[in-house]
């Protein structure tokens, strides 16, 4: 009767059956509550669109040059980059601040409604690139109807129900 081999064979038989078992299972195991990556970017950048569209309604709100340019030169400021190795531990990166100031100045030849859209589809697929990824949305289901009564209406809160 032969002795058992509890060494590294053993571990790479049991290695690849694993591996012949998870094609299987994963084509077996697909999640019904989750859009495909595709569908998922298009739609989240739709609604993002429409934030957007809100946050810049005008011209006028799209960010200067100046500014953004401000912005990137503060973000690398003595306080903020400690406080970021403060919860981080490591200096903060930058670079996407600089990236806007060059899209800015990219936009310098467009007339004033043309930068907005740009601007505002810019933002918009940077945003649903965040959102697509890793987040909190991979556990709550973002809401499309607004809570009934909430918040809650100054007339309903009684002396009952008061603390003091």
């Amino acid at each position: 009767m032969p002795i058992p081999f509890f060494g590294k064979q053993q571990q790479d038989i049991a290695q690849e059956q694993q591996h012949k078992q998870q094609p299987q299972q994963q084509s077996a195991e697909k999640p019904a509550h989750h859009l495909p990556q595709v569908d998922r970017f298009e739609t989240t950048l739709k609604d993002e669109l429409k934030l957007q569209e809100l946050q810049y309604p005008t011209p006028e709100d799209v960010p200067a040059c100046m500014r953004l340019l401000d912005e990137f030169l503060m973000c690398y400021a003595l306080v903020p980059q400690l406080r970021n190795i403060y919860r981080h531990g490591e200096l903060h990166n930058c670079s996407w601040k600089f990236q806007d100031f060059k899209y800015c100045m990219s936009l310098k030849s467009e007339d004033p409604e043309g930068k907005r859209e740009l601007w505002v589809k810019r933002r918009a697929e940077w945003w649903a690139r965040r959102r697509v990824g890793v987040s909190s949305e991979d556990v709550w289901d973002v809401r499309t109807e607004n809570l009934e009564n909430f918040p809650p209406l100054g007339e309903e809160v009684t002396s009952e129900t008061s603390t003091t």
